[in-house]
């Protein structure tokens, strides 16, 4: 697949009006949202304000091309798809909806955002043992991963690329592991849709939840979740509505029977002018092409990793390329408290360039409408900055 030539990246970036105002460079934190996105919302809107729910099965029909395209962007099909408010939510339906109990293990990643923490360590007061791989050197320490491994291990939990770090992991490696033992595999894919390639299909996920804010360019509020078909049997809905049913639209007949599909996990009303968002959003990313996006983004971070390596900055991220990520995490020498960077990043700030402290660095991540020329300042800028 050919890259992305300087043309196409012009007329893209035309779609991002933000960069009227900002090198921005926090999309592992929020994204900003394109035009297509915009006009997506602003037709929903509009069609609401004008004609009220007389346009309610053109929106459910369009709801459905939408699942339909996020299922391609992960290789999954569309019946395996559930939108759901955010990646915490998705998460939430696995920790609760696996009904684990006494002994039983879940291992997790000590990278993990908290997102993907909090629902498991929430079973230790039944009796679920939990269990973190150690990390060195921004990297989880992979060999350890199999003697961590027991017969009571029924669950592995990880992000696809750690927030602080930009490790990304080997996911195809760790899926086959754990299917071989049976165990299920959740993945928080927040970090890495939208900008790497995933395929739920080759890298044997059985589950996986995402938000649309970050590296998916969308907005806040709306995600989607994988429930592979093996397991929408297997996890009981923690959430229950008149929508997880069959025959959902017939209200004056109660018949709990649900429904088939991933579509059981969206208890109620659907969340219509998020979803729209999305679609515009995903719609996009396939237009591209996720794979020509993945080679982008790890060129302007070659980029940045080449400068700050210069400027003499102690990288936090994996420099071997198929563990790196659109993250380029560094912190500074002798900076205790991290105070320098604290100051590095407010500097960055006032000209133009958003970025974020985050697990003890300074975090980079551009998207594929970022330029080379913006590579360039960014180091230019954090080289003023030290001196300063």
């Amino acid at each position: 697949m050919p890259a992305l030539d300087p043309t196409e990246v012009r007329r893209y970036r035309e779609l991002f009006p933000v960069t009227r105002h900002w090198i921005y460079l926090n999309h592992a934190g929020v994204g900003p949202i394109s035009r297509r996105v915009a006009e997506a919302v602003e037709a929903y809107n509009r069609e609401a304000l004008e004609h009220g729910y007389t346009r309610g099965a053109a929106w459910h029909k369009r709801i459905e091309e939408i699942r339909s395209a996020c299922a391609k962007l992960i290789g999954a099909s569309a019946s395996e798809l559930a939108f759901v408010k955010n990646t915490s939510h998705g998460l939430s339906l696995a920790a609760r909806g696996l009904n684990l109990g006494e002994g039983d293990e879940v291992l997790i990643g000590q990278l993990e955002f908290p997102a993907n923490v909090y629902p498991w360590m929430a079973l230790e007061k039944q009796g679920v043992v939990l269990k973190k791989i150690p990390a060195s050197n921004g990297a989880l320490d992979l060999d350890r991963l199999a003697d961590l491994m027991t017969e009571r291990t029924r669950v592995l939990s990880l992000s696809t690329v750690a927030y602080g770090t930009g490790y990304r992991l080997p996911l195809a490696d760790i899926g086959k592991l754990c299917r071989d033992l049976g165990v299920f595999f959740a993945v928080d894919a927040i970090q890495s849709l939208g900008a790497f390639p995933i395929d739920v299909e080759r890298d044997y996920v059985d589950f996986l939840s995402s938000d649309a804010h970050k590296w998916l360019l969308g907005h806040e509020g709306i995600g989607i979740v994988y429930v592979g078909k093996a397991w929408i049997d297997r996890i009981e809905p923690i959430l229950l509505g008149w929508n997880s049913v069959v025959g959902c639209l017939d209200f004056d007949r109660i018949d709990f029977h649900l429904k088939a599909d991933a579509q059981r996990f969206e208890e109620g009303s659907p969340n219509g002018l998020s979803i729209y968002g999305l679609g515009g959003s995903v719609e996009l990313l396939l237009e591209i092409g996720i794979e020509r996006i993945a080679a982008r983004i790890l060129g302007l971070t070659e980029i940045l990793i080449a400068g700050l390596q210069k400027l003499d900055c102690i990288l936090q991220t994996p420099l071997e390329p198929r563990l790196r990520s659109g993250i380029v995490s560094f912190r500074l020498p002798g900076d205790a408290g991290n105070r320098r960077l604290i100051q590095l990043e407010r500097h960055l700030y006032e000209n133009g360039i958003y970025a974020a402290i985050r697990a003890g660095g300074l975090r980079l991540s551009p998207h594929f409408y970022n330029t080379e020329e913006e590579m360039d300042r960014v180091i230019e800028t954090i080289g003023e900055g030290l001196k300063r």
